[in-house]
Order: C-alpha cells, then sequence, then structure tokens
C-alpha cells in the first residue's frame, strides 16, 4: 500500500490493517480452495487437514480417499441414452453395465455398502426404475425392476438415502418433489408449492439436507430437511437455469451448474460464501455434474465430452472421454457415502423402519426421523402409527399435475385424509358417487377413459374405455344402478350405461343440435336429467344453455338460456328442489327451482375481485 509517497508491505499470512501501516495475521482458511478439506488458522500462516479416510498430499493442502479395499479404485458412472458406462478416473474404460434396448436413460445413483446401482429407464407409455448389483466377484447380477406406486412417467432425476434407502424423486411436469421406500410400496410428496420448473436433486442424509434447483418466476436454488420441512433458499439471484447439483459432504458445499449463464458455482449449505468456479464457453450446456476430491467431472452435452475441472483452480479443465448423449454422471467410492454407526430410521424389532408404519424419513439430521403415511392415511397422535380415515362427510375433488381425486373434511382446514385417493391419472374432469356400495365413478378426458374406485382405496377398474373424446360430466342414476355422461366430442352426444358391465350395455340418448355439452345430473326420483351447453359466441350470451329431458332421451326441452355462455358444472338440492350451476365466462354461481322459477345469483367471482 502507498501512504504519503510510502509504500508499505506486510509478510506473507498477514495483511494492512485499516491504517494503512500496520500489519494484522490473515485469515487464509475465510480464502476458498486455500485446503481441500479441513483448515486451522494459525498466527502468520494456517494448516490444513483431511478428515478420516483421506489422505494428505504432499503439498500438505490436497486430500486423496483412501482405496478400502485397495482393489475397488474410484469410478465414474456415466449415463447415456441407451448404457450406463464405467470409466476408471483417468478416462479408461472399464465396462459397460447395461443395455436398455434404445430407451432414454437420464438419471442414475447408486448404494456403494450394497454395491447396488440403480437408474430410471423412460418409456414413451411410462418410465422405470432398474437396478442391479454388483458381486464380490466383479460380476453384475440380473437387472430388477422397482415398481413404484406414484405416477412414475414424468420422473427424470433421483438421488437415494443411502442411509435409510428411500428414493427422492422430481416430477419435472407435475413440479413436486416426492420420496418412496425402497420397495416403492410407499410414496408421500415432500414439495409441491412455489416449484416452476424442478431440475437436479441431491441429498446429504448425514446432515439431514436436501438440494433442488428449480426456474421459471424466480431462478433458485433451495434446501430443506430430508423430510420436506424448513424449507428455504439458498441461492436466488444472479442465476437464469440453475440445474446440475453436486455437494461436497465434507466441506458442506454446493456446487451448480447454470445453463443460461454458462458456469459453474459453490456456495455453502447456508448460502453464504459464494464463489464463481468457471464461466464461459467451456462450460457451456453441461447437463450432469459431480464431485471427488479436488474435482468436479461434468457432462458436455454440447460436445459431446466427459471434462475434469479444478474446482479450487477453474482454468485446469481437463477432458477425459469423448461420449455422445451423456447425462448424468456419478463418482462410485466409498467416501461419497460416508456411513454411521446408527440412525434414527434403523429397522425396530417389530421389522419397521423407525417404528413408523409406512415410511421414515430423516429430518434435519440423521439423528431425528418424521414418520408419514401413505396418501388416504393419518398419521396417529403417537407419530408413528398409520390409521385410515373414518369415512365420513365429505367433499372429494379432482385436480391435475399430478391427477388425483382426494378427498377433505368440510369444516375444519385439516389436511387429514378423508378417502383413499385415486391416484396416476392425467385429468379428471367429471366426478359423482354411489353412496351403496361406496364407489367414487371419475371420467379422465386426457385418458379417454370412466373408471371407479371405492373410496377405502379397493376395486379400482376402468368401466369405459372406447369411443369417448371429451367426457366432461358423469351422473351416477342410484336408483335404476345406471351412470349418464355427456360427449363434448366429433359427436355431441349424452350416454347412458349399466354401473355393472358398462361396456356392454352402453346407449346414446341424444346426438346432436348441442355445441358443447358440459356438465350432467339425474334427478331419478323425478325421471329427470339435465345437462349443461357451451357456446363459444362472447357477443350473444342467450346460446349458453341448461337443458333438460325424460332420463331415456324422450321430452327434451330448454330449461334455462338467457344471460348465460360457459355454463359448466351442475348440482341439485333435493331437499330444496334447487338446481345450482357455475359459468366459466362470467365467473359466477346461480340457482333456479326446479320449476323454473326464482332465478338467482348466488356468488360471483368478479365482485369479490372488485371488493378486494
Amino acid at each position: 500500500m502507498v501512504r504519503n509517497s510510502t509504500m508499505c508491505y506486510c509478510e506473507d499470512g498477514f495483511e494492512i490493517k485499516e491504517d494503512g501501516r500496520s500489519c494484522k495475521d490473515q485469515d487464509e482458511c475465510a480464502i476458498y480452495g486455500t485446503c481441500s478439506q479441513s483448515c486451522v488458522n494459525t498466527y502468520g500462516s494456517y494448516a490444513c487437514s483431511c478428515v478420516e479416510g483421506y489422505i494428505m498430499q504432499p503439498d500438505n493442502r490436497s486430500c486423496k480417499a483412501k482405496n478400502e479395499p485397495t482393489d475397488k479404485p474410484p469410478l465414474l458412472l456415466i449415463a447415456n441414452s441407451e448404457t450406463i458406462e464405467i470409466f476408471y478416473l483417468n478416462g479408461s474404460k472399464m465396462a459397460t453395465l447395461s443395455s436398455v434396448n434404445g430407451n432414454e436413460i437420464h438419471t442414475l445413483d447408486f448404494i456403494y455398502n450394497e454395491d447396488m446401482i440403480c437408474w430410471i429407464e423412460s418409456r414413451e407409455s411410462s418410465n422405470r426404475l432398474k437396478c442391479i448389483q454388483i458381486t464380490k466377484t466383479g460380476r453384475l447380477t440380473d437387472e430388477w425392476t422397482i415398481s413404484i406406486l406414484q405416477s412414475f412417467h414424468n420422473v427424470q432425476q433421483m438421488a437415494i438415502d443411502w442411509l435409510t434407502r428411500n428414493l427422492y424423486f422430481v416430477d419435472h411436469v407435475s413440479d413436486r418433489i416426492f420420496v418412496c421406500d425402497y420397495n416403492g410400496s410407499v410414496c408421500v410428496t415432500l414439495i409441491d408449492l412455489e416449484l416452476h420448473n424442478p431440475k437436479a436433486i441431491a441429498v446429504d442424509p448425514i446432515a439431514g439436507k436436501l438440494f433442488f434447483t428449480d426456474y421459471g418466476n424466480v431462478a433458485k436454488v433451495e434446501r430443506c430437511d430430508m423430510d420436506g420441512m424448513n424449507r428455504t433458499r439458498i441461492i436466488d439471484s444472479k442465476t437464469e437455469q440453475p440445474a446440475a447439483l453436486a455437494l461436497d459432504l465434507v466441506n458442506k458445499w454446493v456446487y451448480w451448474v447454470d445453463l443460461y449463464l454458462d458456469y459453474v458455482e459453490v456456495v455453502d449449505y447456508q448460502g453464504k460464501n459464494r464463489h464463481t468456479i468457471i464461466q464461459g464457453r467451456q462450460v457451456k450446456h453441461l447437463y450432469g455434474i459431480t464431485v471427488f476430491e479436488d474435482y468436479l467431472y461434468a457432462t458436455d452435452a454440447d460436445n459431446f465430452n466427459i471434462i475434469r475441472i479444478n474446482r479450487f483452480n477453474g482454468s485446469d479443465i481437463h477432458s477425459l472421454i469423448k461420449m455422445e448423449n451423456a447425462r448424468a454422471i456419478r463418482i462410485y467410492q466409498k467416501r461419497i457415502q460416508p456411513t454411521v454407526r446408527s440412525h434414527a430410521c434403523e429397522v425396530d424389532p417389530y421389522g419397521m423402519p423407525g417404528g413408523c408404519s409406512h415410511i421414515c424419513l430423516l429430518s434435519s439430521s440423521y439423528k431425528t426421523r418424521t414418520c408419514r403415511c401413505r396418501t388416504g392415511f393419518n398419521l396417529g397422535s403417537d407419530g408413528r402409527s398409520c390409521k385410515r380415515p373414518k369415512n365420513e362427510l365429505f367433499l372429494f375433488y379432482g385436480k391435475g399435475r399430478p391427477g388425483i381425486v382426494r378427498g377433505m373434511d368440510l369444516n375444519t382446514k385439516i389436511a387429514d385424509e378423508y378417502m383413499i385417493p385415486i391416484e396416476n391419472l392425467v385429468n379428471p374432469r367429471a366426478l359423482d358417487f354411489h353412496a351403496e356400495t361406496s364407489y367414487i365413478y371419475f371420467a379422465d378426458t386426457t385418458s379417454f377413459l370412466i373408471g371407479r374406485q371405492k373410496i377405502d382405496g379397493t376395486e379400482r377398474e376402468t368401466i369405459l374405455k372406447d369411443d369417448l373424446d371429451n367426457v366432461e360430466g358423469i351422473a351416477v342414476d342410484w336408483i335404476g344402478n345406471n351412470l349418464y355422461w355427456t360427449n363434448d366430442g366429433h359427436r355431441k352426444t349424452i350416454n347412458v350405461a349399466r354401473l355393472e358391465k358398462a361396456s356392454q350395455s352402453r346407449k346414446t340418448l341424444l346426438e346432436g343440435e348441442m355445441s358443447h355439452p358440459r356438465g350432467i345430473v339425474v334427478d331419478p326420483v323425478s325421471g329427470w336429467m339435465y345437462w349443461t351447453d357451451w357456446e363459444e359466441d362472447e357477443i350473444d350470451d342467450s346460446v349458453g344453455r341448461i337443458e333438460k329431458a325424460w332420463m331415456d332421451g324422450f321430452n327434451r326441452q330448454i330449461f334455462v338460456t338467457s344471460k348465460m355462455l360457459w355454463p359448466n358444472g351442475l348440482t341439485l338440492d333435493f331437499h330444496t328442489h334447487t338446481l345450482y350451476w357455475c359459468d366459466a365466462y362470467y365467473d359466477h354461481i346461480e340457482k333456479v327451482f326446479l320449476n323454473g322459477t326464482h332465478r338467482k345469483l348466488k356468488f360471483s367471482l368478479r365482485i369479490v375481485t372488485k371488493l378486494l
């Protein structure tokens, strides 16, 4: 530093104080990359050390992992479109793990202590989770498939908790993160709010932390506990498309790739000490990333390349392997997955992980856990047992992303389940029930089917599949045991079938003279059915209508037509003889007596919006 034409210097290990003349000790440990692992600042110097399982190198700053056993060197697992390739770290090939007959592999992970490698194989109709084991002799077992009960078609990213064997997944279409047990028989959603385009996922079960990337309204890297709680953003600025993730479990660092800004950056678990490793064309369009010792290994989708980057000196970048369509990449080595003597989800004497009836999730560390129940069950007061819902009076509803039909309490905001949900749907648009048999009937318009399932989750079946174009409304006749539905496809029809053997008894009651038949209800006591018909003429609001006819299709007549454009849902109050409907164009709900009198507006979203 220059002061009054005098330049002051400090010895190595010291820095100029604020007065410009004095020297003070420099904290070298606060500088990223001073040591590979542990760093202790001393007066005028510092000392590096390595954690258990690593050996200090001659440069007195780098740590190298021990090979235990010595005949199991660290390996690179790389997934491309058709195979999983295994390489040594110098780039020489060891083996090809699997050929999946032309199906895409986007992600893979492993459990080192079980010599098990798993991957997701993408198919047109569905995805499959497959695994394989490496025997002690180095041979590969036959592949096996883990059947995941939840919708799995849009999952392309996965991370395995090697302590509990739980499987964490990202569904990029439903915009959610969910976890399943090792058998795939119990799955629970962890996060499905404020996700717009979730991409990568990584776990640190020792610390009890889950990390993921997301971009949409706000690009961000987030952290939560492994049970989904205590969610927080660690990066939400100066990033556009955060994608691949890698964790340094020793230093508690998070590395990520930004596909738009073309960089690799690092930040600690708390979101502090952010640092750019490398930026520019050399790291453009990286797909996967992993970290081991002093290096990052990444797949370069543009240049069909596997590269190695010195994470403490970003200028040291080296091409290891040429490979087309390389995607996920992992380092396969013992120190990547440290173990503990015991954790909170150990199996109890009754065979239940952590004493949980359904699934045990590590929470804020490996010493704590949370029990969760599969969809449709409620957690008991003991925090461990799962109980079936009581099936009292409840409201059931359908939603998409993911497609599901579920029940909720009418009186409270408690999130308890009131029926076993109907899952693995795409777009459930129409619902009704049969109280005597406890069946919920549903129409999935995207899958072109009508199905049913009992509220206890049993007897799921598709009852109608053919010649269903766009079913927007269904209605159960509980007296005659018939099912009515509207079909807004090429043929505009009102149809009926028996509840049992529906495909053999279906009949078209009305066809034509309809624009877009939507909702339908039946009044079997009086023998009438009612349905709505959309019109797309926004100028003339007298063309939308509600019609009615006898339940055999005869005596068809217009019931309500003025000041109506997009009438949708219908429901009947049998005690007051009142018909209710909603209009999607006017955003309101109206009612009228079944004798056609006393039409009245009950609720208007537009009025509420104006009041707000």
